[in-house]
């Protein structure tokens, strides 16, 4: 966590037999559709059966570099590697060695900072005069005497009854 990562930079590799059993899958459908058409069938049924299994592929996200790896070497690899979706700080790790990972897990989260987010609660007298896109200042104690400048992104629909505030969410630029 807080280490920079780039786009394309290798996060993690992951051995699953489920991802195995796809790419042998994938493998072998080319292998058919190349036998089909040697054989000189009109059939294309070999067509919709790499399309079938390279769409599951897809759905793992096997990234396109290893499917067309796949496609060259018909070789399915025991472990594959993920890699850094966008340039960005490691704001999470939910993995470590041996772990498992579940679909819908979140292994790393990596988050861009060259844009900041900040949420502040506006009174719900003052919501009259706060709209999306207008201008918004920042101040903060780390940097007297500087004011960041950015603008109002989005505005919370529902008031905390406690409170009587919503929330607004500003976006500001992080040179």
């Amino acid at each position: 966590v807080g280490s920079p990562v780039r786009r394309g930079q290798p996060l993690f590799s992951l051995y699953s037999p489920s991802l195995l059993a796809a790419e042998n899958e994938y493998v072998l459908a080319l292998k058919t559709r190349d036998a089909l058409d040697q054989a000189g069938s009109a059939d294309h049924s070999g067509a919709a059966l790499v399309a079938g299994s390279r769409r599951k592929l897809e759905l793992w996200d096997v990234p396109g570099e290893e499917i067309r790896r796949l496609e060259q070497t018909r070789t399915p690899s025991r472990a594959l590697t993920f890699f850094s979706p966008v340039s960005g700080v490691v704001t999470a790790k939910n993995v470590v060695q041996g772990a498992s990972v579940r679909a819908g897990d979140t292994p790393y989260e990596i988050t861009d900072l060259r844009e900041v987010w900040v949420m502040a609660d506006a009174y719900e007298g003052d919501l009259g005069s706060v709209h999306v896109g207008m201008p918004a200042a920042l101040t903060l104690k780390s940097y007297p005497g500087r004011s960041f400048r950015g603008n109002v992104a989005f505005i919370d629909p529902l008031l905390d009854p406690a409170t009587r505030t919503a929330k607004v969410h500003m976006h500001f630029p992080n040179p």
